[in-house]
């Protein structure tokens, strides 16, 4: 009897675990088909090391997100601190001329030129360095809100205590803005005769050479068959 409850005990716990290990195996095909249903092409394999490689990716990108607006926020406080020293004027007070939308500039030309000052304010180090050592220059960045445009200015360091009208006949303007130019024939003097048309292009003007909105201004070699 003894051998006999012995076996009949034995067998329920068989019957039991036999049970136990179909309900578990069921219940792992479920949670798989499951997976699968909703991942088709989710390779359990791959997936720790796919989440890792989008950890790192993020991460990645978190650290060039930083780093670049910190060169943003870097370069503006530097052009800042530069042009408010040599300009002798109050941080705050070219902060705001940099950033108030002047009246009768349209919303899209304001746009433009913010993001005209920030694409310049990028370069400003390299090249604020080079000017200063190689040329002796201070560079600017300017608006103009007439015409229509912006540009770069180089002076000369040893004109900064003039007045603006004298330091301007000493500037490098490379700018881009509308201006209106003569079309018409040339003259004895090698220049273009009205009528006129508006561009809004980019030029150069260099007062101590004569230079103004070149190319598109530019004295000719008069010869008699150019002669208006």
């Amino acid at each position: 009897k003894e051998r006999y409850s012995y076996h009949c005990k034995a067998g329920k716990y068989s019957t039991f675990s036999t049970k136990l290990t179909s309900y578990t195996a069921m219940a792992l095909s479920l949670k798989t088909n499951a997976a699968a249903f909703a991942f088709p092409n989710l390779n359990p394999l791959l997936t720790i090391a796919n989440i890792n490689a989008n950890a790192a990716h993020i991460a990645q990108m978190t650290t060039a997100v930083a780093s670049t607006a910190g060169y943003v926020v870097f370069t503006n406080i530097l052009y800042i601190a530069r042009r408010s020293n040599v300009r002798k004027m109050s941080k705050r007070k070219l902060w705001k001329i940099r950033t108030t939308r002047e009246p009768g500039v349209s919303l899209r030309l304001f746009i433009v030129m913010l993001l005209s000052w920030q694409a310049f304010v990028m370069i400003f180090p390299v090249v604020e360095l080079v000017a200063r050592c190689c040329f002796s220059q201070v560079s600017f960045f300017y608006t103009y809100p007439n015409a229509g445009g912006v540009g770069m200015i180089l002076e000369p360091v040893d004109v900064q205590h003039m007045k603006p009208n004298k330091r301007a006949k000493h500037q490098i303007r490379f700018d881009w803005h509308r201006f209106d130019v003569n079309v018409g024939g040339i003259g004895r003097d090698g220049y273009r005769h009205p009528p006129k048309t508006v561009l809004n292009a980019p030029h150069l003007d260099i007062p101590m050479l004569g230079m103004k909105h070149w190319p598109w201004r530019r004295k000719f070699k008069v010869t008699d068959d150019k002669r208006g």
